[in-house]
This record gives C-alpha cells, structure tokens and sequence, in this order.
C-alpha cells in the first residue's frame, strides 16, 4: 500500500469509522424491530426474529471487520513525519 496524504489518510479513516458506525446502527434497528415487533402468530414471530437475528448478526460483524481494519491498516495510510522518523 502506498502512504497516502494526510487529508486522504483521515478522509479514509472518517468512511471506515462510519461504516462501523452504520453496521452498529444496523444490529440496533434489528434488535429493536425483533424485540418490538407484533405477530399474528407464533409462526411469523419465529420466521421474522430468526431473519432480524441474522440482520443483527451481520451487522455486529459488519461493524467488527471494518474497526479491525481501520486500527490494522493505519500504519499503512498515515504519511509518516519528521517527528516520528528514527
């Protein structure tokens, strides 16, 4: 990976935080919808929690590889300043 410009390092860093933001915000609204949600039986109850599960599932891992990847690949976007040289 080539270093990038400290605007394009944080302009990438700000999308991967939203994206784990927006997978996190994804497994609320599931978990809402599942606890909240009103059936007209106990057939669409199951049918619709196991979906929201799923949903909530994907979006906490969803959330967990886009951190692992903003904290795992910073060395490798950040320019690298005279302070920090050695």
């Amino acid at each position: 990976m080539k270093l990038l410009s400290m605007d394009g390092a944080l302009l990438r860093r700000r999308i991967l935080r939203l994206n784990v933001v927006a997978g996190l915000l994804v497994a609320i609204v599931a978990v809402v919808l599942s606890v909240t949600g009103e059936y007209s039986n106990l057939a669409d109850r199951e049918a619709a929690e196991s979906v929201f599960n799923l949903i909530a599932l994907g979006g906490v891992l969803y959330a967990a590889f886009a951190w692992m990847f903003c904290v795992m690949s910073k060395p490798f976007w950040f320019p690298v300043s005279d302070k920090n040289k050695t």
